[in-house]
């Protein structure tokens, strides 16, 4: 559990979505080479150290380009305000009406969620172990980057020219923890709220451990029809990390059970190459003598 987040995710809920959106992509990449991943989830709880069963079983290929996941990436600043086309909300949502929902940024629920997001962050920005917790994860160097494969960078947080240039020289975990830092974090995500054509939910009818791998599974599926659309997509947790916003969410939006995700969404007029870091395979996958 050395990617755990205990200070804005003690539930270990985030990680058991993690798990089920990488479940996703192997499921659509044994697909492309024409295999079909059978998943059994096999966990008690969330904190379980073992999670899911997957078998690949020789199938048919799928017609999805393996771009799709090569080229998936999180998209923070230039969305654009233009109103979704509804076709395409569709082809988001595709069969998952039932747990995907999309509010205009300029409806009741889409300005309740950009307010609460907003104070969600101000709130956690000023919980000094969330931002702690950030500072260790943030790698400014490109030493770092190499040392670690994860993480956020300044190419990841789109910061550009002089301001992108002082951040790989000159700032480190302690100032990140400084006034002036989060200041203009909250500056930042004031902007970001108001700057996207709405948000997208996902939502599962509890948090069991079956329910969030599901509830991963379906958000990437979702994710990686976007960039096909020019639709950029930018993942806000804090509103589901931070009280009372993380109790009131789905009744405020109307729904019963859990909210899972939140996204800000918005066209692009391009859709940049993927800057984060990737962990290589040994760090994350375990082959036992007695699977070969």
């Amino acid at each position: 559990m050395t990617r755990w987040l205990p200070a804005v995710d003690p539930d270990n809920r985030e990680m058991m979505l993690s798990i089920g959106a990488f479940i996703e992509n192997l499921s659509v990449a044994a697909g492309i080479q024409g295999y079909e991943a059978e998943t059994d989830v096999i966990g008690k709880d969330n904190f379980s150290s073992e999670i899911a069963e997957l078998r690949l079983i020789k199938g048919k290929e799928t017609s999805i380009s393996d771009r799709a996941i090569k080229e998936r990436r999180t998209v923070r600043k230039h969305l654009l305000k233009s109103p979704m086309r509804e076709e395409d909300i569709k082809y988001l949502v595709g069969n998952n009406k039932n747990t995907v929902f999309y509010y205009p940024l300029n409806s009741k629920a889409g300005s309740y969620l950009s307010e609460a997001t907003l104070l969600a962050n101000k709130t956690q920005v000023y919980r000094e172990d969330a931002q702690k917790e950030l500072a260790e994860w943030i790698r400014w160097t490109e030493q770092e980057a190499r040392e670690h494969h994860n993480g956020l960078t300044p190419e990841s947080m789109e910061l550009k020219g002089i301001v992108r240039w002082y951040a790989e020289h000159f700032l480190s975990k302690g100032d990140v923890l400084s006034k002036p830092f989060r200041n203009e974090t909250i500056k930042l995500v004031e902007e970001q709220v108001q700057n996207c054509a709405g948000w997208l939910v996902v939502k599962s009818d509890n948090a069991i451990v079956t329910e969030l791998i599901n509830a991963g599974r379906v958000f990437q599926s979702v994710w990686l029809r976007a960039r096909e659309k020019l639709i950029a997509f930018h993942p806000m947790t804090q509103v589901l990390e931070e009280a009372p916003w993380l109790t009131e969410l789905a009744k405020e939006l109307g729904h019963t059970g859990s909210i899972q995700f939140v996204v800000r969404i918005g066209y692009v007029k391009e859709y940049l190459q993927p800057v984060s870091l990737r962990m290589p395979m040994s760090k994350i996958i375990v082959i036992e003598s007695r699977y070969i």
